[in-house]
């Protein structure tokens, strides 16, 4: 068996038999978004799914909006079998790392336009830390 296998049954076996609590996690989410106390919270000006035009079971990428200052996040996040896929773009555009914070953190580096893309975003809640001109915004946590 290899490690990956093994290590896939392990998981499989904590979450059946000793399962972390929900509130305990949503601390966890919680105390890891404080770790970066100096950065700006970028507010959600648009979410897809709360306007009155969604129809349950479509299948649509869910677009987003974050503001801060004159910084905007404009998010398209599309959910796939496996988790889901973000494709992004930072206005005013220009280079910036990105850094996708979940189970998985990775980092991304935005082009000329201040785009990026994701195609390998775990299910589950993620948020954005946006590192750009000595400024750092965060996004609210978004699930896929």
């Amino acid at each position: 068996m290899s490690d990956d296998a093994l290590e896939a049954e392990l998981r499989r076996a904590v979450e059946l038999f000793d399962p972390v609590p929900s509130e305990l996690l949503q601390v966890a989410v919680e105390a890891y978004a404080l770790r970066a106390l100096d950065a700006e919270l970028a507010e959600l000006v648009f979410d897809s799914l709360s306007g009155p035009s969604r129809v349950r079971g479509d299948r649509a990428p869910r677009m987003l909006t974050f503001q801060v200052a004159e910084l905007t996040v404009d998010l398209e996040v599309t959910v796939t079998a496996d988790g889901g896929r973000v494709v992004g773009q930072l206005m005013p555009p220009g280079p910036a790392e990105v850094e996708v914070l979940g189970h998985r953190p990775v980092t991304l580096a935005t082009d000329e336009l201040g785009r990026f893309v994701y195609d390998d975003v775990p299910a589950g809640p993620f948020s954005l830390r946006c590192h750009l001109a000595g400024a750092t915004v965060v996004t609210e946590w978004i699930t896929v």
